[in-house]
């Protein structure tokens, strides 16, 4: 009989070793929240590997652990979750907490709503990010790398996740002051540290007319162009069949246009121009003036209407025919995985062309035409 027990009481250890789990040394465990445009839980697991894998629970559910995988979300020192880069699940849904406008001077205005309290603001306009200089009335923003200083983010896990949103712009994002809405997960075996950051994404931040000035210190770099990317340098493009080279200006680039199609818009006249500006700023409560198009034809192209945010599309180079205009165009798109705003977005690109053309179409990088293109833009 007591050679029964000692059995037992044996077995009975095995199995309790057997579920215990084997975390890895030093283990620490960082969130980020996001709510608003975009509802998630992203969790960066670091910690040192004994045999090469680990496993621990991270609300409750137990989740393998190896070494890091290629990833945009992989930052220095952190470890796979379940094969991927970090641990991802959603966010109690919120309402809209704080407004942001920036004027067409550069400076912003910021509203938190009532009993709301801001830790700190951010802005991309898709190209670069701004940390804003207050968290409330008008405020300028100075240049930054990604969401740097963002809660208790690491300067890499705020770099990595400033990319993820950076091509969604114009988006603004808060830090909140006070405890996120959501507790922190629970992790087995208890980490050494555990940080936790809540942000509320706010997409589709407008551009209104020049604010009343203030005596603020204008912020280093000068803001891009409103909800595009700065203006780019020309592109040298490759010579054409027919001889010659054609050099391509991007004038603008954003990701809110007043367009539901896939089109191709050209510009050889003022008015057409200005019909062309109004097209791509549409959405916003102003439009800039258009250029000149003295001695040269304006192209704009717009992808259309998507579900997220994620997608974006540039003009990378062309080549001309006698009166005839090919663009070459790189679209890109949210891959497997990625952080996207949950908002309607329409991103375009316009492009400054010397000569005039009568004809122009859009092939991708590849040579293919672009996916819901027509053979050319008519020119107005």
């Amino acid at each position: 009989m007591t050679k029964t027990m000692f059995l037992t009481l044996g077995v009975s250890a095995g199995l309790l070793s057997a579920c215990a789990m084997t975390g890895p040394g030093n283990l620490r465990v960082h969130e980020a929240l996001l709510y608003g445009g975009t509802q998630e839980r992203i969790t960066w697991v670091y910690g040192q590997l004994g045999s090469g894998q680990s496993s621990l629970k991270l609300g409750g559910q137990t989740v393998d652990l190896r070494a890091a995988v290629q990833d945009p979300l992989t930052v220095a020192g952190s470890l796979s979750v379940n094969g991927k880069a970090t641990y991802r699940t959603p966010t109690t849904p919120l309402g809209q907490k704080f407004s942001v406008t920036r004027g067409t001077d550069g400076l912003f205005t910021v509203t938190p709503n009532v009993g709301v309290r801001l830790q700190a603001v951010y802005y991309t306009d898709g190209a670069s990010w701004q940390k804003l200089s207050g968290t409330s009335g008008l405020v300028r923003g100075a240049a930054v790398r990604g969401l740097q200083g963002a809660g208790q983010l690491t300067s890499d896990e705020a770099a990595a996740l400033g990319l993820a949103l950076q091509g969604q712009g114009p988006l603004a994002v808060a830090v909140f002051e006070d405890a996120a809405p959501d507790a922190p997960l629970a992790v087995e075996p208890r980490p050494t540290e555990h940080l936790v950051t809540a942000l509320y994404v706010l997409p589709g931040v407008r551009t209104t007319a020049t604010l009343t000035p203030v005596p603020v210190t204008p912020a280093p770099v000068s803001p891009a162009p409103v909800t595009g990317a700065p203006l780019r340098p020309p592109i040298n493009t490759t010579p054409p069949v027919s001889g010659g080279r054609v050099t391509v200006s991007e004038l603008a680039r954003g990701t809110n246009a007043n367009v539901t199609n896939f089109s191709v818009q050209v510009a050889t006249t003022q008015a057409a121009a200005n019909a062309l500006y109004a097209q791509a700023y549409g959405r916003q409560t102003s439009v800039p003036a258009a250029p000149s198009v003295s001695g040269s034809t304006l192209v704009g192209v717009f992808l259309g209407q998507r579900s997220t945010g994620g997608y974006g599309v540039q003009v990378t180079g062309a080549r001309v025919n006698g009166s005839a205009l090919t663009l070459i165009v790189r679209v890109t798109a949210p891959g497997p995985g990625s952080i996207t705003t949950q908002a309607i977005t329409s991103p375009w690109a316009i492009v400054r062309v010397p000569g005039s053309f009568s004809q122009v179409s859009v092939v991708d990088e590849q040579g293919q035409p672009l996916t819901g293109g027509n053979d050319g833009g008519e020119a107005r």
